[in-house]
């Protein structure tokens, strides 16, 4: 009896853990793999490195994962017993809550061995490998991103910018501002180059031909050198393009053994010698790497009387309640990481309080648990009241045929599938965005901790980066609410119901597809209104976090424009944009033909005047074949009618441009005779993806309705099956497009094509 009675609760805690696991890894790994996929697929980088980089990924992710799956398990499998009042069918022959504990507790126990190696060994070693392998793909991305008519502050110390890129990296007609004297800048100008990388060394070499070198003192710009030159190496700084600060391993790249001789070490050094930051650090990361898997017996201990009182809520209201435990347990292990690496707690009690703080709080519920069953035992049982039995209804004397109802909408039963609907698309819309915004948390936390930056910043970037992730979120909260819903009709006998009185199927699933077509509106809404400019905040914090070079997003942190016809360079210190003056301006004027600078012209103050660039106190110095000419001028003008708008409008990124800009920028590109399928196949990107929720819930109808009746867990499983098919073949298909080997619209709707018409087609074989 005892045995039989932990197998069958096993067998309950399994599904919902493995589709748990399944879900929580795929939110965690899909902003990896369309990062992965953005990196290599559409910039021509082999496949199987992307493939590699992604298994790498795996091992640490599962890691985290596990204790939330764990969690989710025992919530889901008792609470699936508790609605369907098993629990009180096992209470009624002697198995209370302290026996139930044994099982539970031996899943948590599994779960914590399974978590354990993967937390000390395995993650670690897979971080330090994906860390190796991913530092030549960001320095391939600095070389692959080049862009015509686009001046790249990438590079630490060096502005540049390029008139023409080819796929295979090399660059005609290259302009390039070197700082990495501040006191004494270098302009080059060069008619080829391209940058060659060494990821082993992270170092990157600048190689360019056919040049000139110009060189004077900041102080002092009527200074002025010009060499010629036909070969030219400039060893160009890549450090602060990693996330790791240092080429040797960080300490979430470490092994248990590599973190405890390392902290060994630090403690032997002298007094002084040590940072109290590192040795903080270390200390941190190994209680980390132990407190985590043991989270699963937390869990266990917790979730036996959570999963227990969800009640008749079932499986979906253990979810949430798993979320909410998940969420608070991440919240304490954060605060409890930055209070430890400030030196406010010692690392022990910071990692190990979250743990014995929810323990605690699932003992204290298990002794109210335990106590309300004694109290269960000792009630009598209960007989049922005498009173009439309810006649029989009498069947019908023979099938009659049922009037189709008229078509009303919204009507009662629209209303009632749509409300239902709506309730568990917020929900699942709620729980993706929270482990998306967990997810991109953690992902910069140890970064942010490491170099002394405030969690606010790290939570600053991952909850703008959210506005971006609904085009991917929103689309698999769609189609797992349609199968969820339909299948809560289908399982009910709702529908059997309906389609009895006269309602069809396709009757039945209209407000499920009206709903999502909504949703696609709200989807494009976000992606015009809301997305480019939190992306740009998102950026800006990532590059605080990261001490990355500050990008040109806005007026004042913008201090190089590129003129329209890219024939002009503006430099300066300070630009108000309410008065169009500037301070400390210096002007490049190129000559397109050889390739040269023509003029230079550097003033203290000048301002935008009609379509005129008005100077004053400037000096000018002239360019020609005889040689360079310099003069002083008490005032002077430069014709900017077509630069002005440059400096009014700041730069930006295609992924920070509405569609109308990005079309606009994509014409500008072309109409000066460069590639622009790049951002033609962005475009059509941009106009495809709010239209994947329509496709999700062709998917979901004829599935909802046909095996929704199997349960939710079934619904759950094929949502995530569905959702990381059709990513992954849209990954493909983007890069494709990207790469020019489909046209932007089939690289674009390739993947809603062919899973649109699969949703179709099964629309077609339904009963109605």
């Amino acid at each position: 009896m005892a045995r039989l009675v932990d197998r069958y609760i096993l067998r309950e805690l399994v599904p919902p853990f493995l589709i748990g696991l399944l879900l929580v890894t795929f939110v965690l790994l899909m902003n990896q793999a369309l990062l992965l996929a953005d990196l290599f697929i559409d910039k021509g980088v082999p496949f199987a490195l992307a493939l590699r980089l992604l298994a790498l990924l795996v091992p640490s992710l599962l890691a985290f994962a596990l204790p939330m799956a764990v969690l989710m398990g025992i919530l889901g499998g008792l609470a699936r017993l508790s609605a369907d009042s098993e629990i009180v069918a096992l209470r009624s022959v002697g198995v209370g809550p302290a026996r139930l504990a044994r099982p539970v507790l031996l899943f948590g126990l599994a779960g914590f061995l399974a978590a354990l190696p993967l937390a000390l060994v395995l993650g670690p070693r897979s971080n330090a490998a994906w860390a190796r392998a991913m530092t030549g793909s960001v320095l391939a991305r600095v070389r692959l991103e080049v862009e015509p008519l686009r001046l790249n502050d990438t590079l630490p110390g060096i502005v540049f910018f390029v008139r023409h890129a080819a796929r295979d990296g090399t660059w005609s007609d290259v302009f390039a501002y070197l700082a990495d004297d501040p006191a004494h800048p270098r302009l080059i100008m060069a008619r080829s180059g391209r940058l060659e990388l060494f990821p082993e060394s992270r170092r990157a070499v600048l190689r360019l031909a056919d040049g000139r070198v110009h060189g004077w003192s900041r102080e002092a710009p009527e200074t002025d050198t010009v060499t010629s030159f036909e070969r030219l190496e400039q060893e160009v700084g890549v450090e602060g393009l990693f996330a790791a600060g240092s080429a040797g391993k960080g300490v979430r790249e470490k092994d248990i053994g590599e973190l405890v001789r390392d902290l060994r070490g630090l403690r032997a050094r002298a007094p002084g010698l040590a940072s109290p930051r590192q040795l903080r650090a270390h200390g941190v990361e190994i209680h980390k790497k132990l407190a985590l898997p043991a989270a699963c017996l937390v869990f266990a201990v917790l979730g036996l009387p959570l999963g227990l009182a969800a009640g008749r809520t079932g499986r979906t209201g253990g979810f949430s309640i798993g979320l909410a435990v998940v969420l608070v347990y991440y919240a304490l292990l954060t605060a409890g990481e930055k209070a430890a690496m400030d030196g406010r707690l010692p690392p022990a009690l910071a990692m190990w309080a979250p743990d014995i703080l929810l323990a605690a709080a699932g003992a204290l519920l298990a002794s109210t648990a335990s106590a309300a069953a004694a109290k269960f035992r000792r009630r009598p049982a209960s007989r049922p009241a005498a009173g009439p039995r309810p006649a029989p209804v009498p069947g019908p004397a023979g099938r009659r045929s049922v009037r189709p109802a008229p078509f009303r909408f919204p009507g009662l039963l629209d209303r009632y599938v749509g409300r239902k609907f709506l309730a568990l698309l917020a929900l699942l819309l709620a729980a993706l965005s929270a482990a998306a915004f967990v997810a991109a948390f953690l992902e910069h936390l140890g970064d942010a901790l490491e170099r002394g930056k405030p969690v606010g910043l790290v939570a600053r970037q991952a909850w703008f980066r959210l506005p971006d992730g609904l085009a991917f979120l929103l689309p698999v909260a769609v189609l797992a609410a349609a199968v969820l819903a339909l299948g809560l009709l289908a399982r009910s006998g709702e529908a059997t119901a309906m389609k009895a009185s006269g309602v069809s199927a396709y009757r039945t699933a209209l407000p499920v597809l009206i709903l999502s077509a909504a949703a696609c509106g709200a989807a494009f809404l976000v992606q015009e209104r809301i997305a480019p400019a939190a992306h740009a905040r998102a950026e800006a914090a990532l590059g605080a976090i990261r001490d990355l070079p500050a990008r040109s997003y806005s007026f004042r942190g913008r201090h190089w424009v590129l003129g329209r016809d890219g024939e002009r360079v503006y430099h300066y210190d300070h630009f108000d944009p309410s008065s169009a003056a500037f301070g400390r301006l210096s002007v490049f004027e190129l000559d397109p033909e050889r390739w040269a600078l023509s003029r230079r012209v550097f003033a203290g103050k000048a301002t935008f005047e009609e379509d005129a660039l008005v100077y004053g106190r400037a000096l000018v110095r002239d360019y020609s074949e005889a040689g360079p000419a310099f003069a002083r001028t008490e005032s002077g003008r430069l014709a900017a009618a077509a630069d002005r708008g440059a400096f009014l409008t700041p730069w930006r990124e295609p992924a920070q441009m509405t569609r109308a800009e990005l079309r606009d920028y994509a014409a500008e590109v072309r109409a000066s005779g460069f590639d622009d399928v790049r951002l033609r196949a962005a475009l059509a990107r941009r106009t495809a993806l709010p239209f994947v929720s329509l496709v999700m819930a062709l998917l979901a109808v004829p599935f909802g309705l046909r095996a929704g009746k199997r349960g939710a867990l079934v619904g759950l499983g094929f949502s995530a099956a569905v959702a990381m098919t059709y990513w992954g073949a849209f990954a493909a298909f983007r890069g494709l497009g990207a790469a020019g080997v489909l046209t932007p619209f089939l690289g674009a709707w390739g993947a809603s094509l062919i899973f649109g018409l699969a949703g179709t087609v099964g629309l077609s074989r339904l009963r109605t």
